[in-house]
């Protein structure tokens, strides 16, 4: 991080104007995400049919809905666990009980405020830096916790998908194209390596073109810290797996409740790019982005659009029930 420098006389007048101004700023971005989200939202239920739509998610099983929302729940403090693994690894006082519930205030906040997971991740640093741990480190620990969720995610997609490429092509009942399963499994592929792939980011960081040395200095110092991190990395690895294992069955169970003929493995296939377009900081709580990735993605199996699209919505339904379940603990102490 580069050394912060102020100028020996500020202008004090001359600052005030920009900080201001910024404040507009910051509301007109967030504005922009919300209605960003809200669009794709209204796009998604305008492309899938609204009436199909509300006609699928009114003869939800209400069993397999309650099965979904104890798998979130399971998957969720998994999660928490895998936080408390790392932040522990990074030196950090990181009870797992506190935790738990630092967490679940996390899920709930995600519910509530626009920016998808963003807002409960800073919810989680600020809680963290209060037990007497630097923010910086405490925000690190929340980074890493949510990285290495996707990357397993993509792993685990990337193995199913292989799998379920090779079964089909032994059956002779390929439910995706080759060529697109081909591009699919490549994709994932190369988002699983790309933490390993050695490139010239050091070389780079001393290019004459700004934006260049700029986005090569701070991956260089991304690869740093997960270096840094491995051994937590590494130790919270079957946090990791049981949390994308619950996540993408919650899933599974909630095209279940709908009658979407898939398989489980199939839908582990599926979930990295529904799961990862739901962590974008566009929206509130993933809607918008998850069902949009959810129709093009189900879609390549099979899956109709407003069947797609009420999987997803029935995703987040479940995660909104545990948001209100866990509204409580913000009375909690801790």
């Amino acid at each position: 991080m580069a050394p912060t420098t102020l100028p020996a006389e500020p202008d004090i007048a001359s600052m005030e104007p920009p900080a201001q101004a910024a404040k507009p700023r910051s509301a007109a971005r967030l504005l922009l995400r919300v209605v960003a989200g809200a669009a794709l939202l209204v796009l998604v239920i305008w492309y899938a049919d609204a009436g199909a739509l509300w006609s699928k998610l009114s003869r939800a099983d209400p069993r397999f809905m309650t099965l979904a929302v104890l798998l979130s729940i399971a998957a969720n403090f998994l999660s928490a666990l895998r936080w408390a693994v790392i932040a522990r690894g990074l030196g950090l006082i990181a009870p797992s009980r506190k935790l738990v519930v630092m967490y679940a205030r996390g899920v709930t906040t995600n519910m509530l405020l626009p920016g998808a997971t963003l807002s409960g991740d800073l919810l989680r640093s600020v809680q963290l830096s209060r037990l007497g741990n630097p923010f910086v480190a405490s925000a690190l620990s929340v980074f890493l916790d949510r990285f290495s969720g996707l990357w397993v995610l993509c792993l685990l997609s990337l193995v199913s998908a292989a799998g379920v490429a090779l079964w089909s092509a032994a059956a002779n009942g390929a439910h995706i194209a080759a060529d697109q399963m081909s591009v699919y499994l490549l994709v994932l592929a190369g988002i699983a390596a790309a933490p390993f792939i050695p490139l010239p980011f050091q070389s780079l960081a001393r290019s004459s073109v700004a934006w260049i040395a700029v986005l090569a200095s701070r991956w260089e110092r991304f690869r740093s810290r997960l270096r840094q991190a491995r051994p937590a990395l590494v130790a919270s690895v079957w946090q990791s797996l049981g949390v994308q294992f619950l996540s993408a069955c919650t899933l599974w169970v909630c095209g279940l409740a709908l009658g979407v003929p898939l398989s489980y493995p199939m839908m582990l296939a599926a979930a990295a790019p529904i799961f990862i377009m739901a962590a974008l900081p566009i929206g509130v709580a993933g809607f918008g982005t998850r069902e949009l990735a959810a129709v093009v993605v189900l879609g390549l199996a099979g899956v109709p659009s407003d069947l797609a699209a009420a999987t997803s919505l029935l995703y987040g339904l479940a995660a909104v029930v545990q948001g209100i379940l866990a509204a409580p603990l913000f009375l909690v102490r801790s």
